[in-house]
C-alpha cells in the first residue's frame, strides 16, 4: 500500500473513532471574539488527531455552524451552515454524546444532528495549523466587542 493512502487510513480508521468516541471534549468559550480566540490559544486541542470536530459560534441575532471532516491526509471538507440562532443546538449535540455513551463514532452521530440545517459543504480545504487557524475567522465574524459564545466539539 502507498504510504500515503496508509497515513490516510490511519487517520480515518474506526480505531480512532472508537477511541475517541468515548472521549470526545466540548468547550464552550464567552466574550468578544478576540478573548475567545485568546482562551482557544491555552486549550491542547490537537485538531490534527482529530478526523471530525465542530465549531459553533452565537451572539445577539448571528450563528455560525462549521462542521470540519477530514478526507485526505492534510485536506478537510468544511459544511457550513449561518443563520440567526442555535436554537439549542449546542445542547442537542451535548445530548447526543452522553446518549451515544461512547459505542459508536461520534463525529457520525453529530453530523445527522447537523444535517437538517441543510450544511454546504466547501471540499478541499487545507488542514488547519491550529485552532486560531481554523476558528478565528469564523468567531472574528461576530464582530469586535460583541459578546460570543463559541463552541468547539472534538469529536472523532
Amino acid at each position: 500500500m502507498h504510504e500515503t493512502a496508509q497515513t490516510e487510513e490511519a487517520a480515518n480508521s474506526p480505531s480512532r473513532c472508537n477511541r475517541y468516541a468515548w472521549t470526545p471534549e466540548v468547550h464552550d468559550l464567552y466574550g468578544d471574539p478576540e478573548a475567545i480566540l485568546g482562551k482557544m490559544d491555552t486549550l491542547d486541542m490537537d485538531l490534527s488527531s482529530r478526523r471530525i470536530f465542530a465549531l459553533l459560534v452565537e451572539s445577539e441575532g448571528a450563528a455560525d455552524v462549521r462542521l470540519f471532516e477530514r478526507t485526505g491526509t492534510d485536506e478537510y471538507t468544511i459544511s457550513t451552515w449561518t443563520g440567526a440562532a442555535l436554537d439549542g443546538l449546542g445542547a442537542r449535540i451535548a445530548e447526543t454524546i452522553l446518549a451515544n455513551r461512547g459505542v459508536h463514532c461520534v463525529g457520525e452521530q453529530t453530523r445527522a444532528v447537523l444535517a437538517p440545517l441543510g450544511l454546504t459543504e466547501h471540499a478541499g480545504v487545507p488542514a488547519p495549523a491550529n485552532p486560531r487557524a481554523a476558528f478565528a475567522h469564523t468567531v472574528r465574524g461576530h464582530g469586535t466587542g460583541t459578546f460570543t459564545r463559541a463552541t468547539c466539539a472534538l469529536l472523532c
